[in-house]
């Protein structure tokens, strides 16, 4: 009988220590330019978001400007992130309201936008697909 446990305790042991295999980042996403004529139309961007694999884009403004962003998602799981020209997270985590979100940028030069999924929503594994929409006010 203790010969037995012996045995099964030494392949709970094995077991245990076999390695796990850890599953990689999904690839990076290209990032999209977003070039919207000031004071003009409203851009339309379609797209799906994945867990851990945001959807990038780039536009240029100018100090001053006015950006509107709109975003239409039926899963309630998507954030915004927008960085400055500096580099620096100028929002991270918002979540537009049903009239969009309002933007006064603060600097000239290339802001980049991303649209990901929620810590939340990410660790569930859920994807969804949005519109974005995009208007630039001088």
């Amino acid at each position: 009988m203790l010969k037995y446990l012996v045995l099964a305790l030494a392949a709970a042991l094995v077991v245990a220590a076999t390695p796990v295999l850890a599953v990689p980042p999904p690839p990076p996403r290209a990032e999209r330019l977003v070039e919207p004529v000031p004071n003009g139309p409203e851009l339309t961007f379609r797209d799906t978001v994945r867990p851990y694999q945001p959807v990038p884009m780039t536009l240029s403004a100018q100090a001053g400007d006015q950006l509107l962003i709109r975003l239409d998602e039926s899963g309630h799981v998507l954030v915004l992130q927008v960085d400055a020209p500096s580099g620096l997270p100028w929002l991270s985590g918002a979540v537009p309201g049903p009239d969009g979100l309002e933007l006064r940028l603060t600097e000239t030069g290339s802001y980049r936008l991303l649209v990901l999924v929620s810590a939340d929503a990410a660790r569930a594994g859920r994807a969804t697909s949005f519109e974005l929409g995009m208007r630039l006010r001088r």
